[in-house]
Order: C-alpha cells, then sequence, then structure tokens
C-alpha cells in the first residue's frame, strides 16, 4: 500500500512565496495563477489557481499513515493557528491518498486505521481532511 499525506493550500490570488514566509515551510510545489511550466509530455500547461503544496515524502514506501501524519506535525505544530486563515486562500485541506495495489482479485475494499494520536493531530491542525483512496487493479483481472 502507498501512503502519502500532503498539505494543499490554493486560491485565485494566492501569493506561494507570501505562504512560505507565513508557514516557514518550504513547499514541494508552488505557482501563481497563470503561471506555465512543461508536462512530462511536453505541453505547455498555464496553472488556472495558486497553489501551495507540502507532502510527506517517502522514497522507500514503508512510512504508515501514523507515520506520515506525524511528519505532518512536526512540520506544521508551530503554524496551526495560521493554517486556517492564511491571506488570499480559496480552500486549504490535507489529503490522505492510499493507494492499494496488493489486494485480492475480486476485492474493492481498501481499510486503514488511524490511530487515537494521529486522529487528534489531524483535530488539531484545524482544516478539512479529504481521503483519497484507489486500488488499481493487477493487469490479469
Amino acid at each position: 500500500m502507498l501512503i502519502s499525506v500532503t498539505l494543499r493550500v490554493k486560491g485565485d490570488l494566492l501569493d506561494p512565496k507570501g505562504i512560505t514566509a507565513i508557514l516557514n515551510v518550504v513547499p514541494h510545489v508552488s505557482m501563481y495563477k497563470g503561471e506555465t511550466r512543461i508536462s512530462s509530455s511536453k505541453r505547455e500547461i498555464v496553472s488556472k489557481f495558486g497553489l501551495w503544496e507540502w507532502y510527506s515524502d517517502d522514497a522507500s514506501n514503508t512510512l504508515t499513515i501514523d507515520d506520515h501524519i506525524k511528519r505532518l506535525k512536526s512540520t506544521f505544530q508551530h503554524a496551526y493557528d495560521l493554517l486556517p486563515n492564511l491571506p488570499n486562500v480559496d480552500n486549504a485541506w490535507v489529503d490522505i491518498c492510499i493507494v492499494d495495489s496488493e489486494g485480492e482479485g475480486g476485492d474493492s475494499s481498501v481499510s486503514f486505521l488511524l490511530s487515537k494520536e494521529s486522529t487528534v493531530i489531524l483535530g488539531n491542525i484545524g482544516l478539512s481532511i479529504e481521503f483519497t483512496i484507489y486500488r488499481s487493479i493487477p493487469e490479469d483481472e
């Protein structure tokens, strides 16, 4: 199971550099509305909104959901009071994404358990929580 936890901040008038200065955290992704970038397929993409994202990095794919949430806490605990009131933000939330590629054939459910500590951490952040869950079906099904 692959797990990621991402703090996303977006808004039409969002100033990503300003968000970085307020939170004192460097994002993994940031862009202004109207900024252009080149996709992996070499297409030019224009951002439809401003974006600031930080995610819990796990190149080894060994961290549990609780490990990722503890990283979120250690990175943003100093700024919990700031997160719900950032300037020019249309939406800010935490996305917990789980990709299950190991499910049994025909099994369409994906489950995870949040510890009491993780539940408290997420509540203290003061933002909405989005759970994004994918189950990739093996090609031989």
